[in-house]
C-alpha cells in the first residue's frame, strides 16, 4: 500500500492528484487498486488537509518524525572527556565513596562535587566560582550527577580535606584490586606553590609561610607538598607542609605514616639528594625500610669517597634502559655506593661548567680592575663585590680569593676543579639493599623512576592547573591539593591504560599517546542539542578512528552515542 502520484494536464497547468492505492495481482499480471482518491495535491496543501492526514498517521508510527524546516542548534557541549574521567573515576569507586562520606556529613551533593571538580581538573581547568557554569553549558554531565551549588563546592573541599587519609587508603586498597603496583620501591619527593593573596600570617591558614620557592616565587608565600609514588609511578599519597619546612625533616613522619597506615611489607624508600641526613638514613633504617639515596654531590663525604675509587680498571655494567653505565663502590664504612655516568651528561656538565666559571671570571676580572684603579680599597667592600659576583655563580669553590686594603687577587682553586672534573657526567647512589637484592641496574633504574614523581608535579602545575590558589583557609587550600592529585591519579591510569593499548601519538608515532592529548581529542566529541516545535533531540557527533581506540582503552561506555534520541 502506497500513495500513488497522477498528474493530469489541462491546458498550460498541470496537476497533481493524490490516491492511496494497493498493489494487487491479476494472473501474471500486477495492477494497482484505488483504495481512496485523496484529492489535488496544492489543494490539500492549502487548506491544511495534508498535514492533518500526516499528523495523524505518524501518531500511529513507533519511531517520531521530525521536521527538518523546524530544527534548530541549542547548542553542543563537550561529551568525551567528562565520560572518560566519570569511567575512571567509577574503576576507582570514589563515586561511591564519597557519596558515603556525604551521607555521613549530611552533604548530600558531596560526590557530585568532588567529582566535578576533578573532571573539570582534567578537561578545562578553571576556578570554583567558575565551575557551576562550566558543568551546565560546557560539557555534558554523567547521567544521574546533580548539580551542586557554588556554596556546596566550597565546603566540599572542606569535606575532602578531612577525609583525606581515609580517602588514600580506600584508594590504595581499590589500586591492589585493579592494578599490580610496584611496591618494592616507594619514590618519595617535595615540590612548593605558591599562594595568591594576603601575605601577611593567618590564624586561619598556620602552614602559609615564605620558604625556597621551587616555583621562583620568593614573593609569594607558599605550602609545601610531598608526593608518594609506587615505582611504576602511580600516586598513593600526599602531604602538605608548611612553606618554610627544611625537606629532609619531611621523610621520617612521611615513613611513619606510611608504615601505619597502608601495612606494607619491607619496602624500599627512594629519595632525591635534597632528603639525605645522617639522621634520614637511620630514620629509614628503623621504619624497617631500605633505601636508595642520592648523596649531595659537593658537600657529601660519601660522594667523593665512592668518586675517588673510579679508575682505569674500574668494572662498569651497561644500564641501557637508562643510557648509562655504572659502577660499584664500598666505602670505609661498609655502604654500598653506585656511581652512576653517562657521556650526555658529561658533556652538558662539562660545558655548563666552563660557562658559569667564564662568567664569574668575568665580573672578577672587572673587580680586579676597579681595584688596581683604585675606586675601591676598602677590604670589607672588596669582599662584598665579591660576594656579589660569586655568591649566584654556582661555581664560587673553584676560585681563592685574596683581599687585603687596596688589593684584590682571584686564583682557580686546582684541587676543586680536579674534583669538578672528576664530577662531570656523574652521581653517586648509596643503599642498604645487597647485590642479591638488588643488582646495579636494577638500583639505577630505582632511582630514574623519581622522574615519575617529577612528571606528576609537571602534570599538578601544568595540565591540571593546581595553580592560582587563592583559597584562604588552610582546610580550603589542603582540600583542593587532594582534588588535584585524585585528577594526577586518574591522569596516571589514563597514560597506563593507552600505553597497555599501545595508541601512539599521531604527530610522534614512535611515542605513546599521552592522557593530555587523549582528553582533547575526546573533548571534540559533542552532543548536539536540537528542538523542533515541542521536540527535543540529542545526538553526539561521529567519532574518528583515534577517539574510538581511546574510548575503548579507557572502558569509556558509549551505548546512548549512536543513535539520536527524540523526547
Amino acid at each position: 500500500m502506497f500513495v500513488k502520484t497522477t498528474r493530469r494536464r489541462r491546458g498550460d497547468k498541470t496537476y497533481e492528484y493524490l490516491s492511496l492505492v494497493e498493489s494487487v495481482r491479476d494472473g501474471a499480471k500486477v495492477g494497482h487498486r484505488t483504495l481512496l482518491r485523496l484529492g489535488e495535491a496544492s489543494a490539500l496543501r492549502r487548506s491544511g488537509q495534508l498535514e492533518r492526514i500526516v499528523a495523524a498517521l505518524e501518531a500511529h508510527l513507533e519511531r517520531e518524525r521530525v521536521d527538518p524546516g523546524a530544527v534548530e542548534a541549542e547548542g553542543a557541549p563537550a561529551a568525551g572527556g567528562v565520560a572518560c574521567a566519570a569511567a575512571v573515576w567509577e574503576r576507582l569507586g570514589l563515586g561511591g565513596w564519597f557519596a558515603e562520606a556525604g551521607s555521613a556529613r549530611g552533604a548530600d551533593r558531596l560526590g557530585d562535587a568532588v567529582f566535578a571538580m576533578t573532571a573539570n581538573r582534567l578537561v578545562a581547568p578553571c576556578s570554583k566560582r567558575r565551575l557551576p557554569e562550566w558543568a551546565a553549558a560546557d560539557v555534558v554531565m554523567p547521567e544521574g550527577w546533580s548539580a551542586p551549588s557554588p556554596a556546596q563546592y566550597y565546603r566540599a573541599l572542606d569535606a575532602v580535606a578531612d577525609v583525606k587519609d581515609s580517602t588514600e587508603e580506600f584508594l590504595f586498597g581499590r589500586l591492589c584490586d585493579l592494578t599490580s603496583l610496584d611496591l618494592r620501591f616507594v619514590c618519595y619527593d617535595l615540590t612548593s606553590t605558591y599562594l595568591e593573596g594576603s601575605t601577611g600570617p593567618s590564624e586561619r591558614f598556620g602552614s602559609k609561610a615564605f620558604g625556597y620557592s621551587r616555583d621562583r616565587r620568593p614573593d609569594r608565600p607558599q605550602v609545601v607538598i610531598g608526593l608518594l609514588c609506587t615505582g611504576d609511578g602511580v600516586p598513593i599519597a600526599h602531604h602538605v607542609f608548611a612553606g618554610n619546612t627544611n625537606d629532609a625533616s619531611t621523610l621520617p613522619g612521611v615513613l611513619a605514616d606510611l608504615t601505619e597506615r597502608f601495612a606494607v611489607g619491607r619496602i624500599c624508600v627512594v629519595a632525591d639528594r635534597g632528603l639525605v641526613s645522617a639522621g634520614n638514613v637511620a630514620a629509614v633504617a628503623d621504619a624497617g625500610c631500605d633505601h636508595v639515596l642520592a648523596t649531595r654531590l659537593h658537600r657529601d663525604k660519601a660522594c667523593r669517597e665512592a668518586l675517588e675509587t673510579i679508575g682505569a680498571d674500574t668494572a662498569w655494567t651497561d644500564v641501557a634502559a637508562c643510557r648509562c653505565r655504572a659502577a660499584e663502590a664500598v666505602l670505609a664504612d661498609g655502604t654500598r655506593a653506585i656511581v652512576v655516568e653517562s657521556d650526555a651528561r658529561a658533556r652538558r656538565d662539562t660545558r655548563r661548567t666552563a660557562e658559569l666559571v667564564a662568567r664569574a671570571e668575568a665580573g672578577l676580572v672587572a673587580l680586579e680592575h676597579r681595584v688596581r684603579a683604585g675606586r675601591l680599597a676598602d677590604p670589607a667592600l672588596i669582599g662584598r663585590a665579591a660576594q656579589r659576583v660569586l655568591g649566584p655563580s654556582g661555581v664560587a669553590a673553584l676560585f681563592d680569593l685574596e683581599i687585603a686594603p687596596g688589593r684584590f687577587v682571584y686564583h682557580y682553586d686546582e684541587h676543586a676543579h680536579a674534583y669538578e672534573r672528576l664530577l662531570a657526567g656523574r652521581y653517586v647512589l648509596t643503599t642498604s639493599l645487597d647485590a642479591q637484592q638488588a643488582p646495579t641496574a636494577r638500583v639505577v633504574a630505582a632511582y630514574r623512576q623519581l622522574a615519575d614523581v617529577e612528571d606528576r608535579f609537571r602534570t599538578l602545575k601544568d595540565f591540571l592547573r593546581l595553580r592560582p590558589i587563592r583559597h584562604w583557609t588552610e582546610k580550603r587550600v589542603r582540600g583542593h591539593i587532594a582534588v588535584c592529585v585524585y585528577a594526577a591519579l586518574a591522569e596516571t591510569l589514563i597514560s597506563r591504560d593507552l600505553q597497555t593499548a599501545h595508541i601512539a601519538d599521531p604527530d610522534q608515532p614512535d611515542q605513546h599517546l599521552t592522557a593530555a592529548r587523549a582528553l582533547r581529542e575526546l573533548d571534540r566529541i559533542r552532543q548536539v542539542r536540537l528542538t523542533a516545535h515541542d521536540k527535543h533531540i540529542t545526538l553526539t557527533t561521529r567519532r574518528s578512528p583515534l577517539q574510538n581506540q581511546i574510548l575503548a582503552a579507557t572502558h569509556t561506555p558509549t551505548r546512548t552515542w549512536d543513535k539520536a534520541r527524540i523526547h
